[in-house]
């Protein structure tokens, strides 16, 4: 079968057409055939051969890679119930183990013992893979194969938003890449009562705007990120906005959360800076008041139920407009090329139905 695999700790991805095709081992396996999957920022990273990525992967590699995708059901083990050949499917791709403090309270995406399919274990970038029946995720036929493709992505956004009451509060989202794009319009849907954007590409923050932000600032402009500052913490009974969602892993995009959020607002953090962030916990914090929350992954199942409704509404407009970019497994370096060259928003990869 076909496979993108990450085979040294270099730069770049090697294509092969002569992967052996996986097998059902144990009872609770499911062989899923791909009909498609998302190139997250991950696999970007994973491409560029990210030095903390690397250290994690080095002893698994050759590793075929990718963890957004869906497919339909090929096999099941002779454990597996309630799933069935032909199915429409996706997978919760971060692996639990079940039995730890954290996935006992049910608080899965917290789990000690996580390992992720794509990086610590064989991936969707192929004709086929096979996951454990417990992470197998039903799909509505009628969804999209496009949106379902990456709805690992769409998970971490509805995650995001979900984790504090929008409805009625003021909200900054920083970073307007595929998250940033989705948080904004899930912030919209959810009733917020206005929305700010910021990014430093104007054509996303273009995006921005048509799916709900009220104000969008390119803050890589000096004049815009003092105007930005000054109008989100302009309103004198908050003197600062009521949530705050970080989404691009930006160092200035941390600064700016803890400058524009108000006394007692709330702040969730998916994007992952690089390196330490100096923060006055004093009086950013502490004489603040502010609650923060690390998004990790997705809430193992609640969020996939969630999402899955939301994207039976309005919302799955959005989730299709995310996707710019289609390319065959063959293609995929062009695929990672309008990632790594900022042309794409979420570009998906097709295996080809004749090699598989």
């Amino acid at each position: 079968m076909q496979a993108i695999q990450k085979q040294s700790t270099d730069v770049g991805l090697t294509y092969i057409d002569n992967a052996p095709v996986p097998e059902i081992v144990h009872s609770d396996e499911v062989l899923i055939k791909v009909r498609a999957a998302g190139i997250c920022g991950t696999d970007v990273d994973i491409y560029r051969a990210d030095k903390p990525l690397m250290n994690r992967m080095k002893d698994k590699l050759p590793l075929t890679i990718g963890h957004e995708f869906c497919g339909t059901v090929e096999a099941v083990g002779k454990g597996v119930v309630g799933i069935e050949p032909g199915q429409f499917v996706s997978a919760e791709m971060h692996l639990i183990c079940g039995h730890c403090y954290n996935c006992l309270t049910g608080n899965g995406q917290w789990c000690l013992n996580t390992v992720i399919a794509g990086i610590d274990g064989a991936g969707a970038f192929a004709n086929y893979l096979i996951m454990p029946a417990r992470a197998v995720i039903h799909l509505p036929e009628n969804l999209p194969v496009e949106v379902a493709a990456y709805l690992d992505a769409i998970g971490n956004a509805v995650h995001t938003v979900r984790s504090v009451d929008v409805a009625g509060k003021d909200v900054v989202i920083l970073g307007a890449g595929p998250m940033g794009i989705m948080a904004t319009s899930l912030c919209r849907l959810m009733g917020a009562r206005y929305i700010y954007v910021t990014d430093v590409h104007d054509s996303l923050l273009k995006i921005a705007k048509e799916e709900g932000a009220d104000e969008v600032y390119n803050v890589s402009d000096a004049k815009q990120q003092r105007e930005f500052v000054k109008r989100a913490t302009s309103d004198k009974t908050k003197r600062g906005v009521d949530v705050v969602l970080e989404l691009s892993g930006h160092g200035q995009a941390y600064r700016d959360a803890l400058r524009v959020i108000r006394m007692g607002g709330e702040l969730s953090l998916l994007g992952l800076p690089r390196g330490d962030i100096a923060v006055n916990f004093a009086t950013d914090v502490v004489f603040k008041g502010i609650t923060i929350r690390g998004i990790i992954g997705r809430k193992i199942f609640t969020t996939w139920i969630e999402m899955l409704a939301l994207l039976q509404g309005e919302f799955i407009k959005t989730a299709k407009r995310i996707v710019t970019h289609q390319f065959s497994l063959t293609d995929f370096e062009k695929g990672f090329k309008a990632k790594l060259v900022g042309e794409g928003l979420k570009v998906v990869l097709i295996p080809d139905e004749k090699l598989a």
